[in-house]
């Protein structure tokens, strides 16, 4: 999943973990620069710094003929 930082003026502390490895200080560097980066997870604490980034889902055309004018 993909985060991206809710506010420039309130950046994420250094003290949370969005990998399963551990904390990563250069992954809260990227956050606080305004990036959208890659995680494994979001602490719930966390929640009030960034938010999960969802892919926009396009609708699917409907396959079909085309509509024939008057003959």
């Amino acid at each position: 999943m993909k985060v991206k930082l809710i506010d420039k003026e309130n950046p994420v502390p250094y003290m949370y973990a969005f990998k399963f490895s551990g904390a990563d200080m250069t992954l809260t560097d990227e956050i606080n620069s305004g990036k959208e980066v890659e995680v494994d997870k979001i602490p719930k604490s966390a929640l009030k710094y960034v938010k999960e980034v969802k892919k926009e889902i396009k609708p699917k055309k409907k396959k079909g003929k085309a509509q024939k004018g008057d003959k």
